[in-house]
């Protein structure tokens, strides 16, 4: 059976981290930390493993099934990095080269988190905001879901709960994580 991928796309401050959080604590789905060698936003930021430049060099790419460069700054995730199901925080040229090269290997799902630009400025600075422009290129239809987040959080676990129903992963609660 081909290890199960919910990819998880969106701008900043759109509530990406949310929704992964939401899922590995509701039905112990771990996400997928990526590797990269940005400095740290925060002093217990989740989500990244944090390398420098020079160990970043030393991932081989023939192991990395994710990379991209946003800013100054490269992402990857790894093979050996994906369990049985997974959550990925993943932005769309990332998502692009994972379906490209690797559809056959894993069972992937998409979902795009989207949020109005109002409510995104309370939770990133404007450098953020600004980064994002013209970095999402894909409709709506490019994504098996599409969630919006302008409403409470009990409404986007709802959401969540009927994306994680649908595509399957729901099903696989309590079995077996590790590949």
């Amino acid at each position: 059976m081909k290890p199960k991928m919910l990819t998880v796309t969106g701008k900043s401050g759109s509530g990406k981290t949310e929704v992964v959080s939401y899922i590995s604590d509701k039905y112990n789905i771990p996400m997928i930390e990526s590797h990269t060698d940005r400095p740290l936003r925060t002093p217990n930021e989740k989500g990244h493993t944090f390398w420098t430049p020079e160990e970043f060099d030393l991932f081989k790419q023939e192991d990395m099934i994710a990379y991209t460069k946003f800013g100054d700054y490269r992402y990857c995730c790894v093979k050996s990095d994906v369990k049985a199901v997974n959550t990925y925080v993943i932005d769309e040229t990332g998502v692009d080269y994972l379906l490209e090269n690797f559809k056959d290997d894993y069972d992937i799902t998409t979902l795009f988190v989207d949020r109005d630009l109002e409510l995104r400025k309370e939770f990133v600075s404007k450098e953020r905001l600004a980064r994002d422009e013209g970095m999402y290129y894909h409709n709506k239809d490019f994504y098996n879901h599409h969630i919006s987040n302008n409403s409470t959080v009990d409404d986007l676990h709802s959401v969540i709960d009927d994306v994680i129903k649908s595509c399957g992963l729901n099903e696989t609660k309590g079995q077996e994580r590790e590949r």
